[in-house]
C-alpha cells in the first residue's frame, strides 16, 4: 500500500500542521477504524434514496400534485429530500471521517469502539425512520388537500399520528447522536488532559487545533439535536405552527443553521484541513488563518443561533399574548431583530471567507512530485470550496432587505433562487462534495487496499459536480426570468409557461436533478466495489453482536461510583433501582443509572424515555379512549420495571467483581 515519504511529511509538519510518522500515514488503525467503510455504504445508500425521489417529485404531473398539496408536499419535496441527503448521507459521512480523524489529532485512541457502533446503527436507524415518516405522513396529508381539506384540518384530524412517528424516530436519531458527541467530548478532553500531563507526547498546537473544530462540530450537532427532538413534540409543533414567520426564525432558520453551519460545516472545516495536506503532500496555505477563521465561525455561528432562537421565542409569544401579526411583533422588537442578525451573520461570513482563502490557496499550490496517487481528488475540494464562495456571496446578497422584498413577492419563482438554488451550493455543493472525496480518499486506507488512482470515484464526483453546477443554473436562471415576469405584472402561472411551455421548466429540472443522481448513482457503484459485497454483508450480520458490546460498555460502573464493602453494594443497588424504576413511571427513566456511575446509559435512556413518554401521554390524550391507554399502560411499567432490574443486577456484578479483586490484592 503506498505511504507518504518522509519528505511529504515534513512539509505538511511544517506551520504545526497534523505531525504523523512515515510508516504511520496509512497505517491501518486495526481495531480502531473497525467498521467505517460501513457508515460509507450507508451514506451512499442513502444518496440512491435522493437520486430516486429528486428526479421524481419533479417529473411535470408530480411537482404540480406535490405543490398544490400545500405543506403536506413542502414535507415531501423538501424537508425528507433534505434529511436523506444531508443527514442519511451527509452527517454519516462526517461522522466517519471525524472518527478516523480525531485519534490522529489528539494523539489518544478512540474513547469507545462500542459507542461508535451504537451511534451509527441509532442514527441509520433514526434517520431512515425519520425520513420514511415525514414521506408518508406528507403525502398522505397532500392527498386530504386534493380531496377538499383544508391543510389545517387535515393536520388536526391527523391529531397525534401527524406527530408521534416524527418524535420517536428523531428521539432514537438523537441517541446516535449524542453518542457520538459524548464519544467526541471524552476523546478530545483525555487529548487535553495528556497535553498538561505528558506534552512531549501530546499533539501539537496545530493538530489540537482541528480537535477543536470537531468538539465545536459536535456541540453544534448537539445543540440542533436536542432542538430537533423538542420541537418535533406535540406542544412545540402547535406551537411553531401558529406563530408563522416567528415560528420560522427558530425552526427552520435556527435549527438547520446549527445543524448544517455550526455542525456540518464547522467539522467539515477542520476535516478539509486534516486531509488536504494528505491528499497534496503540502502544508496547509496559513495555519495563522485556520485559527483566525476558527474563532470567527465560532462566534459567528453561535451568536446567530441564539439570535434567532431569542428572536424567534419573544416575537412568537407576542403575536399568540396579543393577538398581532409577525410582521407586527417584529416592528416592535424594532433595530434589535436586523442587527442581532446581520452582526453575527458578518462575523460567521468572514469566518467562512478566510476558510475559503486558505483552502483555495493550498488548493493553488501543485501537489508535491510524491503526493499520493488519489491527489486528483484535491481539485475536487477546490470545486467544493468555490460552490461555498458562490453560495455565501448569494447568501449575502439575498438578505438584503429590498432584495428579500422581491423575492418574497414573486412568490413560488423566488422559491426556485431561495432556499433552492442557494442550497444546491452550499448544502449539496460545498457539504456533500467535499465529504465525498474525503470518503474517496480514505475508503483503500481504511480497508488496507492499494492505493491507486480511484477514477471511477473521480468520474462520479465530476458528474456530481456537473449535476450540482446544472442544478443551480436551472434553478437561478428559471426563478430570475419567472419573478421578473411577475413583477411585470404576469400571475405565477402564466410566469410557469414563459420557459417551453407547460412542461419546459420540468424538463430542465429533471434533467438536472437526473445528472446529479447519476452522480449518486455511480459512487455507490465505487463505493460498493471497494468494499465488496462480502464485506458489507460482515457488518450487518455483526450487528447484534456490536449492539451486545456496546451495551456491556455503557453499564460499566464508573470507578468512583463502586462501593467500599458489600453491604453498601447492596444498599446502592435497591435504592439506585427504585429511584430508577420510579423515575421511569415519572417519564424521567435514567434517573437510576445517573446514582448508580452509569452517567452515559443515563443520559440515553433519560432522552430516549422523556420524548416517548411525553409522545405516548400526547396520544393517549389525543385519542380520547381509554382502551388505547388500558393497552399502553402495562408494557409501560414493565419497561419501567425492568430497567430498574436491570439498573440493580448490572451495578451487583460490577461491585462483586470489584470487591473480588479487591480481596485479591
Amino acid at each position: 500500500m503506498a505511504t507518504i515519504s518522509a519528505a511529504a511529511q515534513s512539509r505538511i509538519a511544517g506551520g504545526v500542521q497534523p505531525q504523523v510518522a512515515p510508516e504511520e500515514a496509512d497505517r491501518i488503525e486495526g481495531e480502531e477504524d473497525h467498521g467505517l467503510s460501513r457508515f460509507f455504504f450507508a451514506a451512499c445508500a442513502a444518496l440512491i434514496l435522493s437520486a430516486i425521489q429528486g428526479v421524481v417529485q419533479r417529473i411535470p404531473a408530480i411537482s404540480e400534485w406535490l405543490l398544490a398539496g400545500d405543506h403536506g408536499g413542502h414535507m415531501v419535496t423538501n424537508l425528507a429530500h433534505t434529511h436523506v441527503t444531508i443527514v442519511g448521507a451527509g452527517t454519516i459521512t462526517l461522522t466517519a471521517l471525524i472518527y478516523y480523524a480525531l485519534p490522529k489529532v489528539t494523539k489518544v485512541p478512540l474513547y469507545s469502539k462500542a459507542l461508535t457502533n451504537l451511534s451509527f446503527w441509532a442514527t441509520l436507524i433514526g434517520v431512515m425512520g425519520f425520513y420514511l415518516a415525514m414521506l408518508a405522513i406528507g403525502t398522505y396529508e397532500a392527498a386530504m388537500v386534493h380531496a377538499g381539506w383544508p391543510y389545517e384540518e387535515a393536520r388536526n384530524w391527523m391529531g397525534a399520528w401527524h406527530k408521534a412517528p416524527m418524535a420517536i424516530t428523531a428521539a432514537i436519531m438523537g441517541i446516535g447522536y449524542w453518542t457520538f458527541v459524548t464519544n467526541v467530548y471524552m476523546t478530545v478532553g483525555r487529548g487535553a488532559g495528556l497535553r498538561k500531563v505528558a506534552p512531549e507526547r501530546a499533539a501539537s498546537d496545530g493538530e489540537f487545533l482541528l480537535a477543536k473544530f470537531f468538539a465545536v462540530g459536535a456541540t453544534g450537532l448537539l445543540f440542533g439535536t436536542v432542538q430537533g427532538v423538542y420541537q418535533v413534540l406535540p406542544w412545540s409543533l402547535d406551537w411553531l405552527h401558529a406563530t408563522g414567520e416567528a415560528g420560522h426564525l427558530i425552526d427552520p432558520m435556527a435549527h438547520a443553521h446549527v445543524n448544517l453551519v455550526g455542525g456540518v460545516s464547522v467539522a467539515l472545516m477542520g476535516l478539509l484541513y486534516f486531509f488536504l495536506p494528505r491528499m497534496t503532500g503540502r502544508p496547509i496555505f496559513s495555519m495563522k488563518l485556520a485559527r483566525f477563521s476558527f474563532w470567527c465561525i465560532c462566534i459567528g455561528v453561535f451568536a446567530f443561533y441564539f439570535s434567532a432562537v431569542g428572536l424567534g421565542w419573544i416575537e412568537g409569544n407576542m403575536m399568540l399574548d396579543q393577538g398581532i401579526t409577525d410582521v407586527e411583533a417584529r416592528e416592535a422588537v424594532g433595530l434589535w431583530h436586523p442587527l442581532l442578525l446581520a452582526a453575527s451573520a458578518s462575523t460567521m461570513g468572514v469566518g467562512f471567507w478566510s476558510f475559503i482563502a486558505n483552502i483555495l490557496l493550498t488548493v493553488r499550490k501543485r501537489p508535491a512530485e510524491d503526493a499520493p496517487p488519489d491527489r486528483k481528488l484535491a481539485l475536487l475540494i477546490g470545486f467544493s470550496t468555490v460552490a461555498l464562495l458562490v453560495g455565501t456571496v448569494q447568501g449575502v446578497i439575498q438578505i438584503l432587505d429590498p432584495v428579500e422584498e422581491w423575492l418574497v413577492e414573486a412568490r413560488g419563482s423566488g422559491y426556485l433562487i431561495t432556499p433552492l438554488a442557494h442550497a444546491q451550493l452550499n448544502m449539496v455543493g460545498f457539504v456533500m462534495v467535499s465529504l465525498l472525496s474525503m470518503a474517496v480518499f480514505l475508503l483503500p486506507r481504511i480497508l488496507g487496499r492499494t492505493v491507486s488512482d480511484p477514477v471511477a470515484g473521480r468520474r462520479a464526483l465530476t458528474v456530481l459536480a456537473v449535476g450540482i453546477s446544472a442544478t443551480y443554473l436551472v434553478f437561478l436562471g428559471v426563478g430570475l426570468v419567472e419573478s421578473l415576469a411577475i413583477h411585470a405584472g404576469a400571475d405565477p402561472q402564466e410566469a410557469r409557461t414563459l420557459i417551453g411551455g407547460p412542461w419546459g421548466r420540468y424538463v430542465l429540472f429533471v434533467g438536472a436533478q437526473a445528472l446529479v443522481g447519476l452522480g449518486y448513482i455511480l459512487l455507490f457503484r465505487h463505493v460498493s466495489r471497494v468494499i465488496g459485497w462480502e464485506t458489507v454483508r460482515a457488518y450487518f450480520r455483526t450487528f447484534g453482536g456490536r449492539m451486545r458490546e456496546a451495551g456491556h460498555q455503557a453499564v460499566r460502573v464508573h470507578p468512583r461510583a463502586l462501593p467500599a464493602s458489600w453491604a453498601e453494594a447492596q444498599r446502592k443497588a435497591i435504592t439506585t433501582s427504585i429511584v430508577e424504576s420510579a423515575g421511569g413511571w415519572m417519564g424521567f427513566m435514567g434517573l437510576g443509572w445517573f446514582m448508580s456511575g452509569r452517567p452515559f446509559i443515563g443520559i440515553m435512556a433519560l432522552g430516549s424515555w422523556g420524548g416517548c413518554f411525553w409522545t405516548f401521554a400526547y396520544v393517549v390524550i389525543a385519542s380520547g379512549g381509554m382502551g388505547l391507554l388500558t393497552a399502553l399502560l402495562v408494557p409501560y411499567f414493565i419497561l419501567g420495571a425492568l430497567s430498574g432490574i436491570g439498573c440493580y443486577r448490572s451495578y451487583l456484578q460490577d461491585a462483586r467483581l470489584h470487591l473480588a479483586r479487591q480481596v485479591q490484592a
